[in-house]
């Protein structure tokens, strides 16, 4: 018997002609966080769903540690361009082959692949963006819709030739997802191996190496810090790498107290309460922790988007810029955090969104194909 996450059988079941068919597709871990609590909503809103992810990272773990079914479909691409070039393509053909014989009635993700699949099997695509400066080539090209936070700046997308009438912003953050439903006073801190008592615990992130919007200033930055945090009589390092060759970031340092790895399959929110501070190089851990109250502070150095600029606007989030901005990262232990929760709401809103935009959906106002 197949493992139960394997599930070949979904996309060919025969049709509910009363039921939305609504596809989701999960590229890395971050997307997990917030992917799922949105498929939920679909659920409820009496949608059937199916779920494919890609095996990056740890994708497969987190998924499995939800007990969430999903199709196993790609890998990591790796670092070198023609390798994201040619893994996109393949991707996108596997993806389009599994829904060949039954298309569902929209896709929403927040990749490439899934997007140019959808676009192969003309049905309505929505894509999760909270970053205005990522590559938007396919998005050009396929046109599909963009769900985004209000304070993200749209209109740098606009300018880059994504069409301004597929833009549909939301009130809130992503984090408003990741976190829905969740009873965070009911989850337990994280117990790693290595943690020691006394000592205030400092999660880092280092940059997403393969990413198309990497600099190796963020690089280079990351590793000062961890030299500056290692010299810190009352801090231990929590290190969560992206990828296992991260490991060795600590070991251009002198450290004072021994720091920890963090295993790839730890689940975030249970990392995130056992922690006082988060430096992360961009990224979705340093919104997490910002959401919910943690310190945090950013080293990422490439363009900052809207939504960091709004998070530091409110005293959040802390940009990081140099190496003479690590005094301001606090060695305390954390006060009591509170939540932000900008928006209670936003798993319903975006379903009704999508909704009103997919044809077959009884909620759909004479909708069209983009």
């Amino acid at each position: 018997m197949p493992p139960r996450s394997v599930l070949p059988s979904v996309p060919f079941a025969p049709a509910e002609p009363d039921r939305v068919r609504i596809w989701l597709d999960i590229e890395n871990p971050p997307q997990v966080q917030y992917l799922t609590p949105l498929a939920d909503a679909f659920r409820e809103a009496g949608a059937e769903v199916v779920l494919t992810a890609r095996d990056y990272g740890s994708t497969y773990q987190l998924l499995e540690g939800r007990g969430v079914d999903f199709h196993r479909v790609g890998a990591s691409y790796g670092k070198e361009k023609w390798r994201k070039a040619t893994g996109v393509v393949g991707r996108t053909l596997a993806l389009a082959r599994l829904f060949a014989r039954r298309r569902p009635d929209a896709v929403v993700h927040a990749g490439r692949a899934s997007a140019l699949a959808g676009w192969l099997l003309r049905v309505p695509s929505f894509g999760l963006l909270d970053y205005e400066y990522v590559d938007v080539t396919v998005a050009r090209v396929t046109h599909h819709w963009i769900l985004h936070p209000r304070v993200m700046d749209a209109s740098v997308l606009v300018q880059r030739g994504v069409p301004a009438r597929l833009l549909r912003p939301f009130e809130g953050l992503k984090e408003d997802l990741t976190f829905a439903g969740v009873e965070l006073a009911d989850v337990e801190p994280a117990d790693l191996p290595g943690l020691q008592h006394g000592l205030s615990r400092v999660l880092v992130r280092p940059p997403a190496e393969e990413s198309h919007y990497y600099r190796s200033e963020s690089g280079d930055l990351a590793r000062e810090l961890l030299r500056h945090l290692a010299a810190q009589e009352g801090a231990q390092v929590l290190l969560s790498p992206r990828y296992p060759r991260q490991r060795a970031y600590l070991d251009d340092a002198d450290w004072r107290n021994e720091p920890v790895v963090v295993p790839e399959s730890a689940p975030f929110l249970p990392l995130l309460k056992a922690v006082d501070a988060v430096v992360a190089s961009g990224g979705t851990m340093a919104r997490e922790a910002a959401w919910l109250g943690i310190p945090s502070y950013s080293i990422f150095q490439g363009a900052i988007g809207g939504v960091d600029r709004h998070l530091a606007s409110i005293g959040r989030l802390d940009l990081v810029g140099s190496v003479g901005d690590f005094e301001r990262i606090k060695i305390e232990p954390k006060r009591d955090p509170q939540p932000l929760a900008e928006n209670q709401r936003l798993p319903g809103e975006l379903v009704e969104t999508v909704l009103s935009l997919t044809p077959k959906s009884p909620r759909a106002g004479g909708a069209k194909r983009a």
